[in-house]
């Protein structure tokens, strides 16, 4: 087989098992990312405390609350029934940044908020369904500004709570992990299974790099002219003495 031949099949080979080891690990990031997504700081609890890290020291989001239910207002004062039924108390919370909108007349507190700037208004626009595959749904928020420090907080009814800054985090790191492994795989795929197409044709259309032996013979023309030129003696003339006749 002929060396370049040879060079583009282990070329082809090598990127298609990174490509297949890239696609592994992007698929492998999209369970991480549904498992960050469904990360809570307390599952089904009445009360607890939460450390606030605020890695930039400009505030953090803060907390979100979460309950068992459905948005539905039954007794018809336009809020929803899971908010009015669920009272969250912050018992403790640390500093916030005043300069953030609102941080200063929240003060940490729980606030009720299904989307933002809408309470808990019964309208078919503020609902949030992002944890629905658990069955929960979104009351409100707390912390909201917050500085590093703990975060304690009482409820009536069981709730969960996620931390939403830690989650976002999570989730846009292995977010980027998912795309560059798909990424790369893709990548690698398609160019090693150019590498080995390429490869597989020339070594099929190319000829073998071992030096073929060659034997060289004399043209026969010459052996036949060797065997009719005749010796010459040098030391023999052809020559034949003069004849000059009978003298009277």
């Amino acid at each position: 087989m002929h060396t370049a031949a040879k060079v583009l099949l282990i070329i082809g080979t090598i990127a298609t098992v990174i490509g297949i080891v890239g696609f592994a690990l992007g698929a492998g990031q999209i369970d991480d990312l549904e498992d960050s997504w469904n990360t809570f700081e307390y599952e089904d609890a009445t009360n607890g405390t939460i450390m606030i890290e605020d890695l930039d020291g400009q505030g953090d989001v803060g907390l979100t609350f979460w309950v068992k239910g459905v948005y539905e207002d039954v007794d018809g004062d336009d809020i929803w029934d899971v908010c009015q039924n669920t009272e969250v108390t912050i018992t403790e919370s640390p500093e916030v940044n005043n300069s953030w909108e609102w941080a200063e007349v929240l003060d940490g507190n729980f606030y009720n908020e299904v989307q933002p700037n809408q309470g808990c208004d019964a309208n078919d626009k503020n609902t949030n369904y992002d944890r629905d595959a658990k069955g929960l749904v979104k009351i409100g928020r707390a912390c909201w500004g917050c500085y590093e420090g703990n975060v304690s907080f009482e409820s009536n009814q069981k709730v969960w709570v996620t931390y939403d800054e830690k989650v976002g985090e999570e989730i846009a790191e292995e977010g980027l992990i998912l795309v560059l492994g798909f990424a790369l795989g893709g990548g690698g795929i398609c160019c090693g299974v150019l590498f080995l197409i390429i490869g597989g044709i020339m070594a099929l259309t190319m000829k073998d790099d071992k030096a073929q032996e060659m034997m060289f013979a004399p043209p026969a023309d010459n052996l036949m002219l060797s065997a009719q030129t005749p010796v010459v003696n040098p030391n023999k003339t052809h020559m034949s003495q003069p004849d000059f006749g009978d003298k009277t």
